[in-house]
């Protein structure tokens, strides 16, 4: 009884699981058997059909796929218990081939095999090809049928019949107050004078049921009202103690980047060169860039100095600053430390040797000219950390072992344009350095 009445109180419970009733089938031309789903034994409802040659069986679109998947089901859990019975079988005798403490699966014969039947016709047996036969449609439009609700005295055809049980004026819905089940078309009066209905006061917002609301003084309407402003209040309150600790942590985020004190730091370094053949690249957190292969310069009788770059294009209209190290691990020659425009040939360089002279080359130009001369140095065994300030518009190189400072000045910062890439040089064989 308990499924009845709820299949009537959802129509569409009456349709999730199987075919129409055929006691609900009023006047048909045809014989019956012919529209009835051979799983369910009901009439077909959204019939779909095999369509291997020969079958054409038509059923329920619900049922079939009940079917398909309780198929999948028994075969997983049939093939599960088969593998496992194989496993944990107990020895029949001494002179069993294959016992309970086969230490492998490799150990069991490797010829048995698991028929299953997934995905196949009940009728032909053979793997179900989903079609649609529109004869059987033809004839399901041709018949009548009765309401489900008993009360109720109209006849619809076939492909109606979803949508007048969901309009019929007997269908049963419950109150959304009291739950009990009323008459589609009496619910809206029914509501208007449950008691257990909730309302909105329109004053203080309370909800409550209608029996409560009828005894809602004016005393207490005000007093839910002075409540509701107060925990408005308290959530104002707190709403303004989150945007201080926002703006208070801006405003030190803000100071620390005027003093060059925040940066993002580089943490994953990639690197490229036309000088593939003459660099190594080697390690993962610390990474290792080694001239291994030296260019000779027959005109100026001396090792050339060969560029790669890390390839992390610097933003100069950056809000954050960015921070990079590395380690002179060797170097037996000379080394340049510059910045450039572009990562092509044809960019504006300034470049610092180890000597502390800061040079400048024209993006028309292969010759750099110098600029001045400083107090920086560097050498083997020698830490160097890297800080752009985009506030303050200049690169500052820090070498920590000698507690020495030099800059790229905003107006070399400037002439980059809207970004820039730094670059190494290296001349002698074998010298390397370390990118923390």
């Amino acid at each position: 009884m308990q499924t009845e009445s709820s299949n009537i109180l959802n129509p569409l419970e009456l349709l999730k699981n199987s075919g129409i009733p055929k006691h609900l089938l009023y006047q048909s031309k045809i014989e019956v058997d012919h529209l009835l789903c051979p799983i369910c034994l009901n009439i077909l409802w959204k019939p779909v059909a095999c369509g291997q040659d020969k079958c054409f069986q038509s059923y329920c679109e619900v049922c079939i796929n009940k079917w398909i998947q309780d198929q999948a089901g028994d075969a997983v859990l049939q093939e599960s218990l088969y593998s496992q019975s194989l496993i944990i079988a107990p020895d029949s005798g001494s002179g069993s081939q294959y016992s309970s403490q086969s230490s492998s699966f490799s150990e069991m014969p490797q010829q048995i095999q698991i028929e299953t039947t997934q995905h196949n016709c009940p009728k032909c047996k053979r793997p179900f090809k989903k079609t649609s036969i529109p004869i059987i449609h033809n004839l399901l439009d041709s018949i009548q049928l009765s309401c489900i609700y008993e009360e109720c005295t109209i006849k619809s055809r076939y492909e109606q019949f979803q949508k007048h049980i969901f309009q019929c004026l007997f269908r049963r819905i419950n109150c959304s107050g009291c739950g009990l089940q009323q008459l589609q078309n009496e619910l809206e009066q029914h509501e208007n004078q449950c008691e257990q209905i909730t309302i909105e006061c329109t004053k203080c917002q309370n909800k409550m049921s209608r029996k409560q609301f009828q005894i809602h003084s004016i005393d207490d309407c005000v007093q839910n009202q002075f409540n509701n402003k107060d925990n408005q209040i308290d959530q104002l309150y707190k709403k303004i103690e989150e945007l201080n600790q926002k703006n208070q942590y801006l405003e030190q985020k803000i100071c620390k980047m005027l003093k060059g004190e925040s940066f993002d730091t580089i943490h994953q370094f990639s690197f490229k060169t036309m000088f593939t053949q003459n660099y190594q690249f080697t390690g993962t957190q610390a990474i290792e860039a080694k001239l291994i292969h030296p260019s000779f310069n027959l005109q100026k009788q001396k090792n050339d100095f060969l560029h790669f770059y890390i390839n992390h294009k610097v933003k100069t209209q950056a809000v954050q600053g960015i921070i990079w190290r590395m380690r002179i691990q060797t170097l037996k020659g000379n080394l340049l430390i510059g910045i450039c425009s572009s990562l092509c040939h044809y960019s504006i360089d300034f470049i610092i040797n180890k000597s502390g002279e800061i040079k400048r080359k024209e993006w028309n130009e292969n010759k750099y000219k110098l600029l001045r001369k400083g107090n920086f140095t560097f050498s083997e065994g020698d830490n160097l950390t890297f800080q752009f300030m985009p506030l303050q518009q200049c690169l500052r190189i820090i070498n920590e072992n000698r507690h020495i400072v030099c800059r790229f000045e905003p107006t070399e910062i400037i002439e980059m344009g809207d970004s820039f890439f730094s670059f190494f040089s290296l001349e002698n064989q074998g010298d390397s350095l370390i990118f923390i």
